[in-house]
Order: C-alpha cells, then sequence, then structure tokens
C-alpha cells in the first residue's frame, strides 16, 4: 500500500471509497442516511484536496482508492501562533486495515502537519466505533481528551 495526495483524475475513484466509510457510518448511526448530502461532501473532498489549510490524501493498493485520512489546521484561540491538526476523516477497507497500513496514513498526515508548523494533532471518531478508533489512536501516541456531542432538535 502506498499514500500519497490524490490527483484529479482519481477523484471519482475517491468518491467510491468515501460511499465506503458512509455506509460504515450508516450503520452506526442510522440518522446519517437521511443527513448525507452528495453535493456537500464531494465539495468537501474538493476543498481538503486543494487548499492549504486542508489535505487529503489517499491509500492505494495498485491502482485502486483503498482508505483516505483528511484533515485541516487551525489556531488555538488563546495563541493564534500555536496551530493544531485535526484528523477530520480517517478510512481503510476492512481488508487494508491493519496498524501498518494506518501508521502510513497518520504519518503522512504527520509529515504534513510538521510542514505547516502544527504544535500537536487531533483526531476523533464520529461515534461509528469509539472504543475501537481510541485503541487505534492511543497505540500511535494519542492521548484521550473530551469532546462530546449532544443532538439538538427542531421542536
Amino acid at each position: 500500500m502506498i499514500v500519497r495526495k490524490m490527483l484529479p483524475h482519481e477523484f471519482d475513484s475517491t468518491i467510491i471509497c468515501f460511499n465506503y466509510y458512509r455506509d460504515e457510518a450508516i450503520e452506526a448511526i442510522p440518522r446519517i442516511a437521511d443527513e448525507y448530502d452528495e453535493d456537500s461532501m464531494i465539495e468537501t473532498i474538493r476543498l481538503y484536496a486543494t487548499n492549504y489549510e486542508y489535505i487529503w490524501f489517499n491509500a492505494y493498493e495498485g491502482q485502486r482508492v483503498v482508505g483516505f485520512i483528511g484533515g485541516y489546521l487551525s489556531t488555538n484561540p488563546w495563541n493564534k501562533q500555536l496551530v493544531t491538526a485535526n484528523v477530520a476523516f480517517v478510512f481503510l477497507h476492512e481488508n487494508q486495515r491493519t496498524l501498518e497500513n494506518f501508521k502510513m496514513l497518520l504519518n503522512q498526515f504527520t509529515e504534513w502537519a510538521r510542514t505547516c508548523h502544527a504544535v500537536e494533532i487531533t483526531a476523533g471518531d464520529i461515534g461509528i466505533d469509539i472504543e475501537r478508533r481510541q485503541r487505534l489512536y492511543e497505540h500511535f501516541g494519542f492521548k484521550p481528551i473530551l469532546m462530546m456531542t449532544k443532538e439538538l432538535n427542531n421542536e
């Protein structure tokens, strides 16, 4: 497997791979099926692949897209000089999910973060498999912080 930035002609195959991620998310969080907007997803991938403060790397097995990692930069509200790189998406096809393959994705992301002078990386999970994702990130040296969510109903 190799990890590199997506090339323009690989956009469609990246979308197909993202749909596997979406399907997994729907299994864990059924409301995503109603909330999902393909145009928004396409714009998100385009944004992450083309702007300095965002990044999108694909994982390839031969020419096939088998995973991705995407994220963005943010500054700390108490010190705008401190930049954080945030992992927004990480996914590997089930048959590619090994520690070595995740390490390759995270290493590429880390190199990008260093290039952008980030002082830390944050990563999370939207709720697909929080415990598995926490174990994975901790394996690579991440420390837990608290982030929670509360759904707001428009009643």
